[in-house]
């Protein structure tokens, strides 16, 4: 899987929270009484799906169904994608705009060679595991050609924790001029089911700095 795709105006654009959506929730009425307000609005990173009635909707994270009122694209099968919401009551909103994400791959560690070029993975709420997915918001060093880097999740390192994952980047070659932002999101639905319990994901890489780092995650398989 190669990925290019800088987002030079996060800071800018998104409220970097430690949750699964920058969260701008409900508004107080003139006299401040609380949840009186017609919607929320809030950036989000969401799973497009599709009911057995044909429905669109947008999975918000383990749990939560949305169902947008103004979605207009053909279904092609689950995808994430970086939305802003307007979210009403029971359940319904409107999509403010949106950003397809560009998909990972996930490998066996039998079919990687063990070498990573290092990024740094971004502690805010755009680096997630929810709904069987991995997404990751990273920060890379990038050339200024068109060379695509390789993002690549590696299970099976660790045959005793089969939810221990390697985020491996690839620079194939491309020249460091100056370090940016990118997101990428993996599929980790393979992984042994969790039964509908949440266990501890860990995910290490080697960051920029040479260096061994490690996050965890709760994860439950996708229902």
């Amino acid at each position: 899987m190669v990925y290019k795709r800088l987002l030079y105006s996060l800071v800018s654009v998104f409220l970097l929270w430690s949750c699964s959506k920058a969260d701008f929730p409900y508004a107080d009425d003139a006299q401040g009484n609380p949840d009186v307000a017609d919607f929320a609005e809030y950036s989000a990173i969401v799973t497009v799906k599709q009911n057995s009635a044909g429905s669109v909707f947008f999975q918000l994270d383990d749990d939560t169904r949305l169902f947008p009122t103004n979605y207009s694209q053909p279904y092609n099968g689950m995808q994430r994608i970086m939305c802003g919401l307007r979210e009403y009551r029971q359940n319904r909103c409107d999509i403010l705009w949106m950003d397809f994400l560009e998909k990972g791959e996930l490998v066996e560690a039998a079919d990687w060679n063990g070498e990573s070029d290092g990024a740094d993975i971004l502690s805010d709420w755009m680096t997630s595991v929810e709904d069987g997915f991995l997404t990751v918001h990273y920060s890379a060093w990038w050339g200024e050609g068109d060379v695509e880097h390789t993002l690549r999740l590696v299970s099976g390192k660790n045959p005793d924790n089969p939810y221990e994952l390697w985020f491996c980047h690839d620079s194939n070659g491309d020249t460091s001029s100056g370090k940016g932002d990118a997101l990428v999101y993996f599929d980790i639905n393979s992984l042994p089911s969790t039964g509908g319990d949440y266990v501890i994901l860990t995910l290490k890489w080697q960051n920029c700095a040479g260096e061994l780092a490690t996050k965890n995650f709760r994860f439950r398989s996708r229902q």
